[in-house]
This record gives C-alpha cells, sequence and structure tokens, in this order.
C-alpha cells in the first residue's frame, strides 16, 4: 500500500494506491494538509510518493508531518530530463511542474501513444507528447481567477465575478454581462484546446489520445467536440502507476 499526494499551491490531493487502484482519495486546502493525514495515518503504508508545485518551506512543513505520523519511505518525483523511457521536452527540464511530468510520464507509461494532456487548475496547462514518448512542449492559459482580473481596468468590467461556468453553453451568445465573460472564457479555452489538438495531430501525422482533468475539467471535457477521456485526480493517479514501474 502506497501513500500518494499532488501537493498544489491551493490544493492538496492524496490517496491510497493499492493493487494499481485508487482509492480514499482527499482533496484538501494545502494549509490544512495536516488534518487530512488524520484520516489515513492507521493505513499500512509502505511507500510515499508525492510531487509538489509549492515554494520549498512550504514542502518542508508538509514532509515533517508526515514523518510524525506515517514512518514509510518518502520518494518525491521531480521534473527531470527522463524518466520511464519519458523524454521532457523542456529547455531547462526542471522548470517543468513536477505534477505535469508526473502525468505526462504516468499517461505515456499506460498508454504508449501520443498524448495531448489538459490539466484545468490554477493554470490551464497543455502538454503534447508523441509516440516515442517525446514531451516536446506545451501551452498555459489563464485560470477563471487570473482571467476574471483581466477585466480590472474597464470600469464597467472590474466588479464583475465570473459566475458559474456550467451554465455557459458552447457558443451561445449571452444576454447579459455576466454571462458574456463566463461565455468567453469557456469559447476562448476550448477554442484553443481544438486548434492546438489538431495543429499538432497534423504535426506528428495522428490523432494523440486527449486526456483532460482539473477541477474544472470534467465540464471543458463535456464542451469539447474531440473526443477525449475525463481522468479526475490526474496527477495522483500517475503517481501510482508511476510507482508501479520504479
Amino acid at each position: 500500500m502506497r501513500l500518494l499526494i499532488d501537493i498544489g499551491n491551493t490544493h492538496t490531493t492524496l490517496g491510497v494506491w493499492t493493487n494499481s487502484k485508487l482509492s480514499s482519495v482527499i482533496t484538501v486546502e494545502t494549509k490544512n494538509f495536516s488534518r487530512a493525514l488524520l484520516k489515513i495515518k492507521n493505513k499500512p503504508i509502505k511507500e510515499i510518493f508525492l510531487t509538489s508545485v509549492v515554494a520549498k518551506n512550504i514542502l518542508s512543513k508538509v514532509k515533517k508531518s508526515l514523518t510524525k505520523l506515517i514512518s514509510a519511505k518518502i520518494i518525491e518525483i521531480k521534473s527531470s530530463s527522463k524518466l520511464l523511457n519519458v523524454t521532457n521536452g523542456y529547455d531547462s527540464p526542471g522548470k517543468l511542474g513536477s505534477d505535469r511530468w508526473a502525468s505526462i510520464v504516468g499517461l505515456f507509461s499506460l498508454y504508449k501513444k501520443p498524448l495531448y494532456i489538459i490539466d484545468c487548475g490554477t493554470a490551464i496547462s497543455i502538454d503534447c507528447v508523441n509516440k516515442k514518448g517525446n514531451h516536446i512542449g506545451g501551452f498555459i492559459l489563464s485560470g477563471t481567477k487570473g482571467y476574471s482580473r483581466s477585466f480590472v481596468d474597464a470600469n464597467n468590467l472590474k466588479k464583475i465575478k465570473l459566475s458559474n461556468l456550467q451554465s455557459s453553453l458552447k457558443f451561445k451568445p449571452a444576454k447579459t454581462t455576466e454571462k458574456a465573460i463566463s461565455g468567453g472564457y469557456v469559447l476562448m479555452v476550448i477554442s484553443a484546446i481544438e486548434k492546438s489538438y489538431n495543429d499538432f495531430s497534423k504535426q506528428i501525422g495522428e490523432k494523440p489520445i486527449l486526456v483532460v482533468s482539473g477541477g474544472y475539467g470534467e465540464f471543458i471535457s463535456k464542451q469539447l467536440s474531440i473526443r477525449n477521456k475525463y481522468i479526475p485526480n490526474l496527477a495522483v493517479k500517475c503517481l501510482g502507476l508511476i510507482s508501479d514501474r520504479l
């Protein structure tokens, strides 16, 4: 039994990996990480696999909490130039987010096919992987909070908050400013994903598997006209896939 942890800037997700299956998934605000550990501290954890994008001082506190409550080896998956026959495409491999790297490596080890990976988190990341397992780069788009802040200099728009995205239907013009802003965001994201996916498909000469995850990934997945796989808790699941192969 392994404990898997994806430590994000806002939220942290924990899960238990047993017999190549993910269970007992908990997502909490990163600042409340220690409380989440109390729910699983009595499980027979043999190893802990984690990935993190937080500052070193926050990660240090997380590791201290882990060692106090669970007696198990901690293995941190950091972004590297190569792992499990997957090659990092960044000019400086260590600059790629470790959660993105875990997802890239884990998914390619599972499918062994070209991939187009969308993670809808604080920001929206897109990663491209060819059939040889070479990560050839990606894109980063604004998340919902950043998009809302982009209107701060527009006097009539700066106080408008992004409304529930679930009510924003693709390509349906809105009749209120609030819905127009929300619908515009959905249109921007969907258009960017579909355009870049089609360009990548032409570049490699085949259609990659399109995987979507993240906090509002399920909603984005349903809006896409391209066939895709929605996988919740992607980074955590991929940590499990990696742990089976190391």
